[in-house]
């Protein structure tokens, strides 16, 4: 006897998935079950330390230790990229624009197909070295840039983490 059998005698809805692609199914469950007046997608961009690894569930990953570290400069140690004067000091170099300048096209290029293509939810993660300074302050500012097109939430796995010295 099928375990299932009971269980598909009281379902409303049942969908042969023999002959689907997985492509195919997920277009006939947001068929069924999609709100008609609402387009689901969001970008979650996070912030993260690679002393710490990386996040499991990251779509797109940018590594930030290129750019000069705060972590340096004794009075920047204890703050974060959510401070005025580290934020400032991560910002104030030319490659950092560029980098924004590039790593913005290529989101604001990017992110329609992957809506396009179903994804519900893109993960951007950005990492610098213990995820405190540098992925902070581009974090904060790639999810501000990104908001007036998308639901974004920003979030900072490892910012509370105390530094190992």
């Amino acid at each position: 006897m099928n375990f299932l059998s009971d269980l598909k005698g009281r379902a409303q809805l049942v969908i042969n998935t023999s002959r689907l692609s997985p492509r195919e199914l997920r277009d006939r469950i947001n068929q069924e079950f999609k709100a008609e007046d609402r387009d689901i997608f969001n970008v979650q961009v996070m912030s993260f330390g690679f002393k710490y690894g990386l996040p499991l569930d990251a779509d797109v990953v940018f590594d930030v230790r290129f750019l000069p570290n705060p972590h340096y400069i004794d009075k920047m140690r204890p703050l974060t990229g959510k401070d005025k004067e580290v934020y400032d000091y991560v910002m104030k170099w030319p490659e950092t624009e560029t980098f924004l300048d590039k790593t913005l096209d290529l989101l604001n290029f990017t992110l329609p197909f992957y809506k396009r293509e179903g994804k519900t939810q893109l993960i951007v993660a950005i990492g610098c070295t213990g995820g405190q300074h540098r992925s902070v302050a581009l974090t904060e500012y790639i999810g501000k840039a990104l908001k007036p097109k998308y639901e974004t939430i920003i979030s900072h796995r490892d910012m509370k983490r105390r530094k190992e010295s």
